[in-house]
Protein backbone atom coordinates (compact mmCIF):
# COMPACT_ATOMS: atom_id res chain seq x y z
CA UNK A 1 0.00 0.00 0.00
CA UNK A 2 2.60 2.35 0.81
CA UNK A 3 4.63 1.81 -3.07
CA UNK A 4 1.22 2.43 -4.19
CA UNK A 5 0.41 5.72 -2.34
CA UNK A 6 4.28 6.68 -3.75
CA UNK A 7 3.16 6.15 -7.47
CA UNK A 8 -0.10 8.51 -6.56
CA UNK A 9 2.37 11.43 -5.27
CA UNK A 10 4.14 10.96 -8.28
CA UNK A 11 0.50 11.47 -9.91
CA UNK A 12 0.52 15.21 -7.82
CA UNK A 13 3.59 16.07 -9.02
CA UNK A 14 2.39 16.24 -12.59
CA UNK A 15 -0.35 18.07 -12.00
CA UNK A 16 1.65 20.59 -10.00
CA UNK A 17 3.60 20.83 -13.63
CA UNK A 18 6.58 19.50 -11.56
CA UNK A 19 6.94 16.91 -13.67
CA UNK A 20 10.75 16.74 -13.95
CA UNK A 21 10.57 15.87 -10.19
CA UNK A 22 7.87 13.20 -10.77
CA UNK A 23 10.32 11.39 -13.36
CA UNK A 24 13.48 11.81 -10.95
CA UNK A 25 11.48 9.91 -8.13
CA UNK A 26 10.07 7.30 -10.74
CA UNK A 27 12.97 6.42 -11.49
CA UNK A 28 14.56 5.88 -8.69
CA UNK A 29 10.80 3.76 -7.71
CA UNK A 30 11.14 1.43 -10.34
CA UNK A 31 15.23 0.72 -10.52
CA UNK A 32 14.29 -2.53 -8.90
CA UNK A 33 10.71 -3.26 -10.39
CA UNK A 34 11.50 -3.50 -14.07
CA UNK A 35 14.71 -2.66 -16.51
CA UNK A 36 12.53 -2.13 -19.29
CA UNK A 37 10.19 0.57 -17.89
CA UNK A 38 13.28 2.52 -16.24
CA UNK A 39 14.78 2.86 -19.85
CA UNK A 40 11.49 4.22 -20.89
CA UNK A 41 11.51 6.78 -17.95
CA UNK A 42 15.41 7.55 -18.81
CA UNK A 43 14.00 8.39 -22.19
CA UNK A 44 11.21 10.90 -21.29
CA UNK A 45 14.25 12.01 -19.30
CA UNK A 46 16.45 13.04 -22.39
CA UNK A 47 13.40 14.32 -23.90
CA UNK A 48 12.65 16.88 -21.40
CA UNK A 49 16.26 18.00 -20.78
CA UNK A 50 16.11 18.63 -24.58
CA UNK A 51 12.65 20.33 -24.99
CA UNK A 52 14.12 22.39 -22.01
CA UNK A 53 17.37 23.45 -23.81
CA UNK A 54 15.36 24.31 -27.12
CA UNK A 55 13.44 26.58 -24.94
CA UNK A 56 16.66 28.15 -23.77
CA UNK A 57 17.82 28.39 -27.25
CA UNK A 58 14.97 29.61 -28.89
CA UNK A 59 15.03 26.94 -30.85
CA UNK A 60 11.53 26.30 -30.66
CA UNK A 61 8.55 28.78 -29.37
CA UNK A 62 6.36 28.59 -26.27
CA UNK A 63 3.35 27.04 -28.10
CA UNK A 64 5.43 23.73 -29.38
CA UNK A 65 7.38 23.54 -25.66
CA UNK A 66 4.14 23.80 -23.86
CA UNK A 67 2.63 21.08 -26.60
CA UNK A 68 6.30 19.16 -25.97
CA UNK A 69 6.05 19.39 -21.82
CA UNK A 70 2.54 17.81 -22.05
CA UNK A 71 3.12 14.94 -24.48
CA UNK A 72 6.11 14.57 -21.54
CA UNK A 73 3.65 14.82 -18.56
CA UNK A 74 1.11 12.71 -19.93
CA UNK A 75 3.89 10.46 -20.91
CA UNK A 76 5.33 9.99 -17.27
CA UNK A 77 1.65 9.36 -16.36
CA UNK A 78 0.84 6.06 -18.07
CA UNK A 79 4.35 4.81 -16.88
CA UNK A 80 3.14 5.57 -13.43
CA UNK A 81 -0.12 3.70 -14.53
CA UNK A 82 2.22 0.73 -15.61
CA UNK A 83 3.95 0.51 -12.68
CA UNK A 84 1.23 0.49 -10.49
CA UNK A 85 -0.12 -2.64 -12.38
CA UNK A 86 3.45 -4.18 -12.43
CA UNK A 87 3.42 -3.60 -8.68
CA UNK A 88 0.33 -5.13 -8.50
CA UNK A 89 1.28 -8.50 -10.40
CA UNK A 90 4.09 -8.64 -8.38
CA UNK A 91 1.93 -8.93 -5.16
CA UNK A 92 1.32 -12.39 -3.77
CA UNK A 93 -2.37 -12.32 -3.67
CA UNK A 94 -4.89 -15.50 -4.01
CA UNK A 95 -7.37 -13.20 -6.03
CA UNK A 96 -5.78 -10.97 -8.53
CA UNK A 97 -6.51 -7.01 -8.32
CA UNK A 98 -6.01 -5.99 -11.80
CA UNK A 99 -8.53 -7.61 -13.83
CA UNK A 100 -8.47 -6.65 -17.87
CA UNK A 101 -10.11 -3.82 -19.55
CA UNK A 102 -10.55 -3.62 -23.03
CA UNK A 103 -9.24 -1.54 -26.29
CA UNK A 104 -11.19 1.35 -27.13
CA UNK A 105 -11.27 0.21 -30.71
CA UNK A 106 -12.46 3.40 -32.85
CA UNK A 107 -15.79 1.62 -34.71
CA UNK A 108 -18.28 3.29 -37.21
CA UNK A 109 -20.27 5.83 -35.45
CA UNK A 110 -23.97 4.78 -34.65
CA UNK A 111 -26.85 6.64 -36.33
CA UNK A 112 -27.78 9.69 -34.33
CA UNK A 113 -24.51 9.88 -32.73
CA UNK A 114 -22.10 11.50 -34.73
CA UNK A 115 -21.73 13.15 -38.43
CA UNK A 116 -19.62 11.41 -41.40
CA UNK A 117 -17.29 13.11 -43.13
CA UNK A 118 -14.42 15.51 -40.90
CA UNK A 119 -15.76 15.33 -37.59
CA UNK A 120 -15.60 11.27 -38.21
CA UNK A 121 -12.10 11.47 -39.45
CA UNK A 122 -11.18 13.59 -36.29
CA UNK A 123 -12.23 11.08 -34.14
CA UNK A 124 -10.15 7.97 -35.89
CA UNK A 125 -7.23 10.77 -35.69
CA UNK A 126 -7.79 10.87 -32.19
CA UNK A 127 -7.83 7.87 -31.73
CA UNK A 128 -4.49 7.05 -33.75
CA UNK A 129 -2.96 9.53 -31.45
CA UNK A 130 -3.75 7.98 -28.37
CA UNK A 131 -2.49 4.42 -29.77
CA UNK A 132 0.73 6.53 -30.84
CA UNK A 133 0.81 8.34 -27.39
CA UNK A 134 0.57 11.54 -28.57
CA UNK A 135 -1.81 12.29 -25.39
CA UNK A 136 -1.88 16.05 -26.38
CA UNK A 137 -2.80 15.36 -29.83
CA UNK A 138 -5.77 13.15 -28.79
CA UNK A 139 -6.97 15.03 -26.30
CA UNK A 140 -7.51 17.93 -28.27
CA UNK A 141 -8.98 16.24 -31.28
CA UNK A 142 -11.64 14.11 -29.05
CA UNK A 143 -11.96 17.80 -27.51
CA UNK A 144 -12.91 19.50 -30.64
CA UNK A 145 -15.11 17.09 -31.76
CA UNK A 146 -17.03 16.85 -28.50
CA UNK A 147 -17.19 20.38 -28.97
CA UNK A 148 -19.18 19.99 -32.09
CA UNK A 149 -21.35 16.38 -31.21
CA UNK A 150 -22.05 17.04 -27.52
CA UNK A 151 -24.01 13.89 -27.79
CA UNK A 152 -21.81 11.74 -28.94
CA UNK A 153 -21.01 8.25 -26.56
CA UNK A 154 -17.95 7.22 -28.58
CA UNK A 155 -15.94 10.80 -27.74
CA UNK A 156 -17.26 10.28 -24.12
CA UNK A 157 -15.77 6.33 -24.23
CA UNK A 158 -12.32 7.57 -25.92
CA UNK A 159 -11.67 10.52 -23.25
CA UNK A 160 -12.60 7.59 -20.26
CA UNK A 161 -9.94 5.43 -22.18
CA UNK A 162 -7.22 7.82 -22.43
CA UNK A 163 -7.59 9.10 -18.71
CA UNK A 164 -7.97 5.48 -18.11
CA UNK A 165 -4.12 5.03 -19.91
CA UNK A 166 -2.98 7.51 -17.66
CA UNK A 167 -4.29 6.71 -14.44
CA UNK A 168 -6.37 9.72 -13.82
CA UNK A 169 -9.26 7.23 -12.10
CA UNK A 170 -11.53 10.10 -11.47
CA UNK A 171 -11.60 11.75 -14.61
CA UNK A 172 -12.10 8.48 -16.47
CA UNK A 173 -14.87 7.36 -14.41
CA UNK A 174 -16.56 10.54 -15.36
CA UNK A 175 -16.30 9.77 -18.65
CA UNK A 176 -17.14 6.20 -18.63
CA UNK A 177 -20.45 7.57 -16.18
CA UNK A 178 -21.21 9.79 -19.11
CA UNK A 179 -20.80 6.90 -21.78
CA UNK A 180 -23.17 4.53 -19.41
CA UNK A 181 -25.77 7.44 -19.11
CA UNK A 182 -25.65 8.51 -23.32
CA UNK A 183 -25.64 4.12 -24.09
CA UNK A 184 -26.50 2.42 -21.29
CA UNK A 185 -26.00 -0.98 -23.32
CA UNK A 186 -22.23 -0.11 -24.01
CA UNK A 187 -20.38 -3.15 -22.73
CA UNK A 188 -16.87 -1.35 -22.70
CA UNK A 189 -17.83 1.25 -20.82
CA UNK A 190 -19.26 -0.75 -17.65
CA UNK A 191 -16.59 -3.30 -18.04
CA UNK A 192 -13.71 -0.60 -17.18
CA UNK A 193 -15.43 1.73 -15.05
CA UNK A 194 -15.57 -2.06 -13.27
CA UNK A 195 -12.50 -2.62 -13.09
CA UNK A 196 -11.17 0.80 -11.92
CA UNK A 197 -13.76 0.11 -9.05
CA UNK A 198 -11.66 -3.58 -8.49
CA UNK A 199 -8.17 -2.52 -9.25
CA UNK A 200 -8.04 0.96 -7.73
CA UNK A 201 -11.16 1.56 -5.45
CA UNK A 202 -11.38 -1.58 -4.36
CA UNK A 203 -15.19 -1.39 -4.33
CA UNK A 204 -16.09 -5.04 -5.29
CA UNK A 205 -19.25 -4.67 -5.23
CA UNK A 206 -19.38 -2.29 -7.55
CA UNK A 207 -17.32 -3.83 -9.54
CA UNK A 208 -19.29 -6.97 -10.02
CA UNK A 209 -22.51 -4.73 -10.75
CA UNK A 210 -20.40 -3.23 -14.26
CA UNK A 211 -18.96 -6.25 -15.14
CA UNK A 212 -22.53 -8.22 -15.09
CA UNK A 213 -23.86 -5.69 -16.75
CA UNK A 214 -20.71 -5.64 -19.66
CA UNK A 215 -21.89 -9.06 -19.53
CA UNK A 216 -25.69 -8.53 -20.10
CA UNK A 217 -24.59 -5.93 -22.30
CA UNK A 218 -22.65 -7.89 -24.50
CA UNK A 219 -22.55 -12.12 -23.49
CA UNK A 220 -19.22 -12.65 -25.39
CA UNK A 221 -17.72 -10.33 -24.01
CA UNK A 222 -15.29 -12.83 -22.03
CA UNK A 223 -13.20 -10.78 -20.91
CA UNK A 224 -15.89 -9.12 -18.47
CA UNK A 225 -16.81 -12.42 -17.29
CA UNK A 226 -13.16 -12.93 -16.41
CA UNK A 227 -13.57 -9.60 -14.29
CA UNK A 228 -17.01 -10.57 -13.05
CA UNK A 229 -15.38 -13.98 -10.87
CA UNK A 230 -12.51 -11.94 -10.19
CA UNK A 231 -14.86 -9.36 -7.92
CA UNK A 232 -17.20 -12.51 -7.14
CA UNK A 233 -13.97 -14.34 -5.30
CA UNK A 234 -13.04 -11.05 -3.77
CA UNK A 235 -16.90 -11.18 -2.46
CA UNK A 236 -16.79 -14.80 -1.49
CA UNK A 237 -19.04 -15.56 -4.00
CA UNK A 238 -17.08 -18.85 -5.39
CA UNK A 239 -19.78 -20.66 -7.50
CA UNK A 240 -20.02 -17.98 -9.81
CA UNK A 241 -16.67 -17.34 -9.58
CA UNK A 242 -16.14 -21.01 -11.14
CA UNK A 243 -18.95 -20.59 -13.53
CA UNK A 244 -17.49 -17.43 -15.37
CA UNK A 245 -13.72 -19.30 -15.18
CA UNK A 246 -15.11 -21.88 -16.71
CA UNK A 247 -16.68 -19.80 -19.37
CA UNK A 248 -13.09 -18.33 -20.14
CA UNK A 249 -11.32 -21.98 -20.06
CA UNK A 250 -13.74 -22.97 -23.10
CA UNK A 251 -13.16 -20.10 -24.46
CA UNK A 252 -9.30 -20.21 -24.34
CA UNK A 253 -8.89 -16.48 -22.52
CA UNK A 254 -6.52 -16.64 -20.25
CA UNK A 255 -6.77 -19.90 -20.18
CA UNK A 256 -3.89 -20.88 -17.87
CA UNK A 257 -4.74 -18.13 -15.46
CA UNK A 258 -8.75 -18.91 -15.36
CA UNK A 259 -7.61 -22.48 -14.18
CA UNK A 260 -5.59 -21.68 -11.75
CA UNK A 261 -8.10 -19.24 -9.98
CA UNK A 262 -10.55 -22.22 -10.83
CA UNK A 263 -8.23 -24.35 -8.58
CA UNK A 264 -8.12 -21.56 -5.86
CA UNK A 265 -12.16 -21.14 -5.87
CA UNK A 266 -12.60 -25.31 -5.75
CA UNK A 267 -10.54 -25.25 -2.86
CA UNK A 268 -12.68 -23.19 -0.96
CA UNK A 269 -15.64 -25.19 -1.87
CA UNK A 270 -13.84 -28.22 -0.85
CA UNK A 271 -13.80 -29.61 -4.16
CA UNK A 272 -10.44 -30.46 -3.28
CA UNK A 273 -9.79 -32.90 -6.38
CA UNK A 274 -11.00 -31.09 -9.01
CA UNK A 275 -8.98 -27.91 -7.10
CA UNK A 276 -5.91 -30.38 -7.70
CA UNK A 277 -6.03 -31.19 -11.04
CA UNK A 278 -6.90 -27.50 -11.72
CA UNK A 279 -3.40 -26.22 -9.91
CA UNK A 280 -1.64 -28.97 -11.66
CA UNK A 281 -2.38 -27.10 -15.02
CA UNK A 282 -2.11 -24.02 -13.54
CA UNK A 283 1.78 -24.71 -12.03
CA UNK A 284 2.45 -25.93 -15.48
CA UNK A 285 1.95 -22.77 -17.47
CA UNK A 286 2.96 -20.56 -14.09
CA UNK A 287 5.48 -22.79 -12.08
CA UNK A 288 6.54 -19.57 -9.68
CA UNK A 289 2.56 -18.67 -8.59
CA UNK A 290 3.09 -18.99 -5.26
CA UNK A 291 -0.71 -18.94 -4.56
CA UNK A 292 -1.13 -21.83 -6.49
CA UNK A 293 1.66 -24.15 -5.04
CA UNK A 294 -0.13 -22.73 -1.49
CA UNK A 295 -3.45 -23.73 -2.61
CA UNK A 296 -1.92 -27.28 -3.86
CA UNK A 297 -0.88 -27.84 -0.59
CA UNK A 298 -4.29 -26.67 1.40
CA UNK A 299 -5.92 -29.62 -0.53
CA UNK A 300 -3.22 -32.12 0.35
CA UNK A 301 -3.82 -30.75 4.00
CA UNK A 302 -7.74 -30.91 3.48
CA UNK A 303 -7.13 -34.37 2.49
CA UNK A 304 -5.26 -35.44 5.34
CA UNK A 305 -1.56 -35.51 3.36
CA UNK A 306 0.16 -33.81 5.82
CA UNK A 307 4.30 -34.45 4.62
CA UNK A 308 2.88 -33.72 1.00
CA UNK A 309 1.10 -30.60 2.31
CA UNK A 310 3.92 -29.18 4.18
CA UNK A 311 6.51 -29.63 1.01
CA UNK A 312 4.23 -27.82 -1.29
CA UNK A 313 3.08 -25.01 1.25
CA UNK A 314 7.40 -24.51 2.02
CA UNK A 315 7.71 -24.16 -1.99
CA UNK A 316 4.91 -21.88 -1.76
CA UNK A 317 6.44 -19.65 1.49
CA UNK A 318 9.53 -19.92 -0.63
CA UNK A 319 8.29 -17.77 -3.63
CA UNK A 320 6.21 -15.77 -1.38
CA UNK A 321 6.84 -15.52 2.72
CA UNK A 322 4.26 -12.99 2.96
CA UNK A 323 1.11 -15.52 3.06
CA UNK A 324 0.36 -15.83 6.99
CA UNK A 325 -2.79 -18.65 5.97
CA UNK A 326 -0.65 -20.82 4.53
CA UNK A 327 2.33 -20.61 6.98
CA UNK A 328 -0.48 -21.10 9.67
CA UNK A 329 -1.37 -24.52 7.64
CA UNK A 330 1.82 -25.83 7.40
CA UNK A 331 2.53 -25.17 11.63
CA UNK A 332 -1.05 -27.35 12.02
CA UNK A 333 0.34 -29.79 9.48
CA UNK A 334 3.32 -30.07 11.68
CA UNK A 335 1.39 -30.41 14.54
CA UNK A 336 -0.49 -33.21 13.14
CA UNK A 337 3.11 -34.74 12.10
CA UNK A 338 4.19 -33.96 15.70
CA UNK A 339 7.36 -31.92 14.92
CA UNK A 340 6.19 -29.61 17.56
CA UNK A 341 9.79 -27.50 17.02
CA UNK A 342 8.46 -26.57 13.08
CA UNK A 343 5.09 -25.86 14.41
CA UNK A 344 6.06 -23.44 17.37
CA UNK A 345 8.46 -22.05 14.64
CA UNK A 346 5.71 -21.06 11.96
CA UNK A 347 2.75 -19.88 14.84
CA UNK A 348 5.70 -17.45 16.45
CA UNK A 349 6.79 -16.03 12.73
CA UNK A 350 3.20 -15.78 12.42
CA UNK A 351 2.16 -13.82 15.39
CA UNK A 352 5.17 -11.87 14.93
CA UNK A 353 4.63 -10.38 11.62
CA UNK A 354 0.55 -10.19 12.35
CA UNK A 355 -0.06 -10.39 16.59
CA UNK A 356 -3.64 -9.62 15.68
CA UNK A 357 -4.36 -13.29 13.92
CA UNK A 358 -5.95 -14.82 16.55
CA UNK A 359 -5.97 -18.21 15.29
CA UNK A 360 -2.51 -18.44 14.71
CA UNK A 361 -1.97 -17.62 18.87
CA UNK A 362 -4.50 -20.51 19.15
CA UNK A 363 -2.38 -22.66 17.71
CA UNK A 364 0.88 -21.63 19.27
CA UNK A 365 -0.72 -22.43 22.59
CA UNK A 366 -1.96 -25.62 21.57
CA UNK A 367 1.80 -26.78 20.73
CA UNK A 368 2.99 -25.26 24.29
CA UNK A 369 0.16 -26.92 25.68
CA UNK A 370 0.76 -30.30 24.21
CA UNK A 371 4.25 -29.75 25.30
CA UNK A 372 3.00 -29.15 29.09
CA UNK A 373 3.77 -25.62 29.43
CA UNK A 374 0.95 -24.31 30.47
CA UNK A 375 1.53 -20.51 31.41
CA UNK A 376 2.69 -19.82 28.16
CA UNK A 377 -0.29 -22.08 26.67
CA UNK A 378 -3.03 -20.04 28.79
CA UNK A 379 -1.15 -16.58 27.82
CA UNK A 380 -1.59 -17.54 23.87
CA UNK A 381 -5.27 -18.93 24.12
CA UNK A 382 -6.20 -15.73 25.84
CA UNK A 383 -5.23 -14.07 23.45
CA UNK A 384 -6.33 -16.11 20.89
CA UNK A 385 -10.05 -15.95 22.12
CA UNK A 386 -9.64 -11.80 22.46
CA UNK A 387 -9.25 -11.32 19.16
CA UNK A 388 -11.61 -14.03 18.51
CA UNK A 389 -14.22 -13.75 21.03
CA UNK A 390 -16.12 -16.77 18.92
CA UNK A 391 -13.81 -19.04 18.59
CA UNK A 392 -14.79 -22.01 20.72
CA UNK A 393 -12.04 -24.67 20.60
CA UNK A 394 -9.84 -21.20 22.50
CA UNK A 395 -12.65 -21.86 25.12
CA UNK A 396 -12.40 -25.26 24.80
CA UNK A 397 -8.72 -25.80 25.68
CA UNK A 398 -8.69 -23.41 28.12
CA UNK A 399 -11.33 -26.05 29.68
CA UNK A 400 -8.91 -28.65 29.28
CA UNK A 401 -6.38 -27.26 30.77
CA UNK A 402 -8.14 -26.09 33.89
CA UNK A 403 -9.20 -29.65 34.32
CA UNK A 404 -5.69 -31.31 34.25
CA UNK A 405 -4.88 -28.52 36.54
CA UNK A 406 -8.08 -29.29 38.90
CA UNK A 407 -10.06 -26.42 38.66
CA UNK A 408 -13.19 -27.40 37.63
CA UNK A 409 -15.40 -24.76 38.24
CA UNK A 410 -13.13 -22.82 35.64
CA UNK A 411 -13.17 -25.71 33.13
CA UNK A 412 -16.62 -25.93 33.70
CA UNK A 413 -16.75 -22.11 32.70
CA UNK A 414 -14.61 -22.46 29.45
CA UNK A 415 -16.45 -25.01 28.23
CA UNK A 416 -19.99 -23.87 29.04
CA UNK A 417 -18.44 -20.77 27.03
CA UNK A 418 -17.31 -22.93 24.06
CA UNK A 419 -20.46 -24.52 23.63
CA UNK A 420 -22.19 -21.15 23.26
CA UNK A 421 -20.38 -20.38 20.45
CA UNK A 422 -20.34 -24.08 19.34
CA UNK A 423 -22.66 -26.49 20.58
CA UNK A 424 -21.09 -29.42 18.95
CA UNK A 425 -17.65 -28.75 19.86
CA UNK A 426 -16.63 -31.89 21.34
CA UNK A 427 -13.39 -31.54 23.14
CA UNK A 428 -15.79 -28.82 25.47
CA UNK A 429 -18.74 -31.01 25.72
CA UNK A 430 -16.58 -34.57 26.76
CA UNK A 431 -14.79 -32.08 29.13
CA UNK A 432 -17.79 -29.91 30.58
CA UNK A 433 -18.97 -34.15 31.96
CA UNK A 434 -15.95 -34.54 33.36
CA UNK A 435 -15.43 -31.29 35.29
CA UNK A 436 -19.11 -31.23 36.45
CA UNK A 437 -18.20 -35.28 38.05
CA UNK A 438 -15.31 -34.07 39.70
CA UNK A 439 -15.89 -30.45 40.46
CA UNK A 440 -15.12 -31.04 44.46
CA UNK A 441 -12.06 -31.06 43.75
CA UNK A 442 -9.42 -27.88 42.69
CA UNK A 443 -6.04 -26.31 43.48
CA UNK A 444 -3.16 -26.89 41.43
CA UNK A 445 -1.23 -24.06 39.07
CA UNK A 446 -4.45 -23.24 37.07
CA UNK A 447 -5.67 -21.36 40.13
CA UNK A 448 -2.43 -19.40 40.46
CA UNK A 449 -2.50 -18.32 36.93
CA UNK A 450 -5.88 -16.98 37.63
CA UNK A 451 -5.34 -15.66 40.76
CA UNK A 452 -7.62 -18.71 42.70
Amino acid sequence: MELIQTLQGLKELIRKSETEEALAELASFIENIDADLLDEVYALQQQMSLCQQNIRLNLIDHKEYSITFSNISFSTLRLITVANKKLQNQQQSSVPSAGFSVDDHPAPTSAGQAPAGPDAELLQAGYQKMQQEDYTGALNDFTAFHEKNPESWEVKQHFATLYEQLGLWEEAMHWYSETIRQNPKQALAFNNRGNIYLEQLEDYGKAYKDFNAAVVADPNLTAAQFNRALAAMHLGEYPQAIADLTVCIDSNFERAMATGLRGICRVQTANYSDAETDLKVALSADPSNASYWGSHGLCRYHLGAYPEAVELMTKALELDPSQLEIQTVRGIAYYFLENYDAAEADFEWVVQQNPDYGYAWFYLGLVHKVRGAYEPAVDCLVKSYTLEPDLADAYAIMGVIAFEQEQYVEAIQFCERALQSEPENETAREFLEKAHAAKNNSGGLFGKLFGG
